[in-house]
C-alpha cells in the first residue's frame, strides 16, 4: 500500500498537507513546522522522502500506530490523532477536514480520521510476526512519500525504493 502527504506552504505554527492512499484523496494532515531540529538532525518536520511505513507498538500513546520507519537521525515517527500544532512533536496527525473557515493551523475530527486509517491499514498489511506477543506484533503497511509544497521530489538520502 502507498500512502502520500502533500504538504502546503508551512505557517510558522504547523505544516498542513493532503494524505492520498493508493493515489485517492482521503484525509488532512498536520506536522510541525520546517524548523531546525534542537538535536541537530535537520528539521522537526521531516524531510520529504520515501520512507516504509509499519504498524507497530507506540509507548508514548500506548497503543499500535503506524510508523514511519528510516527517517535520518529520527525515531518514533507517528501517524496519529491530533488537531493542534501542540499536538505533534515531529509525528503527523491526520483529520477528515481544516477549520472553517479555513485556518492554517487546525484540522478536524480527528478521530474519525484515524479509525478510518487504521481499518484501512490494517486492511491492506501483513503481520510479520503472529507468533509474538500482541504488543511485539508488527505489520508491513507498505511506504509513504512525503512531498513539499514547493513540488520538492524526495532527495535521494532520505528516499526508500518501494519493491
Amino acid at each position: 500500500m502507498n500512502l502520500e502527504v502533500r504538504r502546503n506552504k508551512p505557517t510558522v505554527r504547523s505544516t498542513t498537507g493532503r494524505m492520498a492512499i493508493e493515489g485517492t484523496p482521503r484525509f488532512v494532515t498536520l506536522e510541525p513546522p520546517p524548523v531546525p531540529d534542537e538535536r541537530g538532525n535537520g528539521t522537526v518536520c521531516i524531510g520529504a522522502g520515501t520512507f516504509p511505513l509499519k504498524i507497530r507498538w507506540s509507548p508514548t500513546h500506548k497503543m499500535h500506530l503506524p510508523h514511519v520507519e528510516d527517517v535520518p537521525g529520527r525515531t518514533y515517527i507517528e501517524l496519529h490523532k491530533g488537531n493542534f500544532p501542540t499536538d505533534v512533536k515531529g509525528c503527523t496527525a491526520i483529520g477528515m477536514d481544516y477549520g472553517i473557515p479555513f485556518q492554517p493551523d487546525y484540522i478536524r475530527y480527528s478521530e474519525v480520521a484515524f479509525t478510518e486509517l487504521m481499518n484501512t491499514l490494517y486492511a491492506g498489511s501483513k503481520l510479520t510476526n503472529p507468533d509474538s506477543p500482541e504488543i511485539n506484533h508488527v505489520w508491513d503497511v507498505g511506504f509513504i512519500t512525503y512531498t513539499d509544497w514547493s513540488g520538492g521530489v524526495p532527495s535521494e538520502r532520505n528516499s526508500k525504493t518501494p519493491s
